[in-house]
């Protein structure tokens, strides 16, 4: 017989061990941290929009913890199934809370994927979240299809408790799955006990229209309209394919006899997938009774932006849509699944009209690294404009997440976390709106600019500050001042912080006087051996105190890393200048204009051996190393000391002009600079 860790419920199948997840489960975070950090002391000064005024205990930052009622973790990786994905949740119309997941069994070499023997399983609570009963598989025990995308949704009225979702089969090859060829349906269940028991599924097609090919259900819950001519409708959001795979839509379906039918409602226009477009939406009812939608934007090339939530209304019970989906302004956040909740209509409740929006509150492009910092935010204009004022839930890697309204009005999101990675587990918390209200904090990171010369209409790339990097003065200008524990700047990936295989040159001032540990000044990309998805891709240039004293520059590719070294680490407490180039096949690192020290890259075989950018989306760490592994900071070996006039050109300067710009001139290679931070203002 099998050891209670590793049987499933009936019908289920074993799933094997590796190393990978030995060492995954000595990672997972075992406890949820809920301590509320103020993410940078540094002041910062742009407005936050807004067409409402939110409550005084909401409109300031503050140093409180949010105080949970709750904070458990129903689903555990190893615990029946490999790891469990996609969490959504509900309470029923007796109180009982229904918190539902992917369950994913393991493949050979791919850990938790999306395509493979996975079923939809749940786990209830009678007590608000506090304990929860066995796990029961919903949907899958039986056979090995890829079940996936629960999105649930209760009728007020009847009780009823119906859970969508979509099915395939796969190729059933655990080292590379897929579900190429295979249709993909909607499917329905209900439950008319509370989730005790369920129904045998059944197939909508109605709810696939022709010509799509990939077809989804929400995920997360689905809603009940309470109000307009559409009372009593449940709408359910969704997202397909069409073209061969080279288009993509969101749609919306809905139920007007309490979830036993349903139909096909809106539906967008269809988008190239080779640019912006809604998936995995999220819906809340408006005070008017229509529906506000936001979705995730699955632009591929993740750092053509910064906008990763796409919006939209429906005026006719999700009939249609209004608008094309339009970025959401000014919600920093990662690409994610996100959850709405509607907490109060003025109208009915006296308190003013607010929307919640639960996902991660850290700006930048990659679906795992940037995946952290689950955050509550509130919008009181319906959805118009959202507070950067918002709960820290946790500050570890987190993924997808659901919001529910418990019995007793508490707030409750179950969310996807581990340890180095932002699921494996499915974590639940909840919390009064006064507790929440109380540990409000400004999740927006204050931004210092990116100051160089650009066209019109050119994003800057200005960079994020992260701990409590400040400006100090230098001479009769300023810079950046950094304390070694938790200060830094991060730039997200943008096209023109690529180097790729071409000639380019960084530029700092830079000032310390540490006689231990290593001090990045610039660190781009990924760090060799900790990145699955950067592999040894990088250029760094850090002064080293504590190994051999000296100033360290390197380069990483595919094929092997080149490094050159200066021997001081210039930690006099004076200023120094440091250049550091690559032309062709070489690199040299030269300080305060002398001679630089040169070193010679291996040419490899192709463009793509000598590539120092990753393929995919990427980040530029300014006083930082990046340390995938190292969580929640994300980074280690902080420089201690003070930064200023960092700069990157797409050419590698000559010694002329590497000695114009240690002079101040702002004129050199203008055409060719990529960044330029001056460290005159934090906002």
């Amino acid at each position: 017989m099998l050891p209670l860790s590793e049987r499933r419920p009936p019908g289920a199948r074993r799933f094997a061990l590796s190393a990978w997840l030995c060492a995954l489960s000595l990672a997972v975070l075992s406890a949820v941290v809920l301590a509320v950090t103020p993410p940078s002391r540094a002041a910062a000064s742009a407005p936050t929009a807004t067409s409402a005024t939110a409550p005084a205990s909401a409109t300031s930052a503050t140093t409180s913890s949010l105080a949970p009622q709750v904070s458990v973790t129903p689903f555990k990786a190893r615990e029946n199934y490999y790891c469990t994905r996609i969490p959504a949740l509900v309470t029923s119309t007796t109180g009982v809370l229904l918190a539902f997941a992917e369950g994913r069994t393991r493949l050979t070499t791919t850990g938790c994927h999306d395509v493979g023997d996975n079923d939809i399983v749940l786990k209830r609570s009678v007590d608000g979240g506090a304990t929860w009963e066995p796990l029961k598989v919903v949907v899958g025990a039986g056979d090995a299809l890829a079940h996936g995308n629960p999105s649930p949704v209760v009728d007020a009225a009847s009780g009823r408790i119906t859970l969508l979702y979509s099915s395939s089969d796969w190729n059933r090859d655990a080292t590379k799955p897929s579900r190429s060829g295979f249709a993909r349906t909607v499917h329905a269940v209900h439950s008319t006990d509370g989730g005790a028991t369920w129904s045998a599924g059944v197939e909508l097609p109605q709810l696939k229209a022709a010509g799509w090919g990939w077809v989804s259900t929400g995920p997360g819950h689905g809603i009940q309209l309470d109000r307009g001519p559409h009372q009593g409708r449940l709408i359910v959001p969704g997202d397909h394919t069409a073209g061969n795979n080279t288009t993509a839509g969101a749609h919306l379906s809905y139920s007007d006899d309490g979830g036993l039918t349903w139909a096909l409602g809106a539906i967008t226009t269809p988008a190239s997938k080779s640019g912006a477009y809604p998936a995995e939406l999220t819906v809340a009812q408006t005070v008017d009774g229509g529906v506000y939608v936001n979705a995730r934007n699955s632009e591929p090339t993740r750092c053509a932006t910064n906008e990763h939530r796409l919006e939209t209304t429906s005026a006719d019970g999700g009939a249609t849509f209004a608008a094309p989906f339009t970025p959401v302004a000014n919600l920093d956040t990662s690409p994610t699944f996100g959850s709405l909740l509607r907490l109060h209509a003025e109208d009915r409740d006296g308190r003013p009209d607010r929307l919640l929006y639960s996902g991660p509150a850290r700006l930048g492009p990659s679906p795992l690294e940037d995946r952290r910092e689950l955050a509550v935010r509130s919008s009181y204009d319906e959805g118009k404009t959202w507070k950067t004022v918002g709960t820290l839930i946790s500050p570890a890697r987190t993924g997808y997440s659901d919001l529910a309204l418990l019995s007793d009005g508490s707030i409750g999101v179950l969310y996807e976390t581990a340890g180095n990675i932002p699921h494996g587990n499915v974590a639940f918390t909840a919390f009064t709106e006064q507790n929440m209200d109380a540990a409000a904090t400004e999740l927006r990171r204050p931004r210092t600019a990116d100051t160089r010369g650009r066209a019109p209409g050119e994003p800057g790339n200005h960079a994020i500050i992260h701990g409590g990097a400040t400006l100090g003065a230098r001479g009769g200008g300023k810079a950046m001042e950094f304390d070694g524990q938790d200060d830094y700047l991060r730039l997200v990936c943008s096209p023109s912080l690529r180097v790729d295989d071409q000639d380019f040159t960084v530029t700092a001032w830079f000032r310390h006087s540490a006689t231990t540990g290593t001090l990045p000044i610039v660190w781009a990309y990924g760090m060799p051996g900790t990145d699955p998805l950067k592999k040894g891709r990088h250029f760094s240039v850090r002064a080293e105190p504590g190994s051999g004293n000296v100033l360290r520059a390197t380069v990483g590719t595919d094929i092997g890393s080149t490094e050159v070294t200066l021997p001081s680490s210039y930690n006099d407490g004076a200023w120094h200048h440091v250049v550091f180039t690559r032309q062709g096949l070489t690199i040299g690192l030269a300080v305060d204009g002398g001679p630089p020290a040169t070193a010679v890259m291996p040419a490899g075989s192709s463009a793509a051996d000598r590539n120092l950018t990753p393929a995919a989306e990427f980040s530029i760490h300014i006083g930082a190393r990046p340390d995938f592994p190292n969580q929640p900071a994300g980074v280690a070996q902080l420089f201690r000391g003070t930064l200023d006039d960092v700069r990157l050109f797409g050419a590698a300067l000559t010694e002329a002009e590497a000695a114009e710009v240690r002079a101040g001139s702002l004129a050199v290679a203008a055409d060719k600079e990529r960044l330029r931070l001056g460290f005159t203002t934090i906002w």
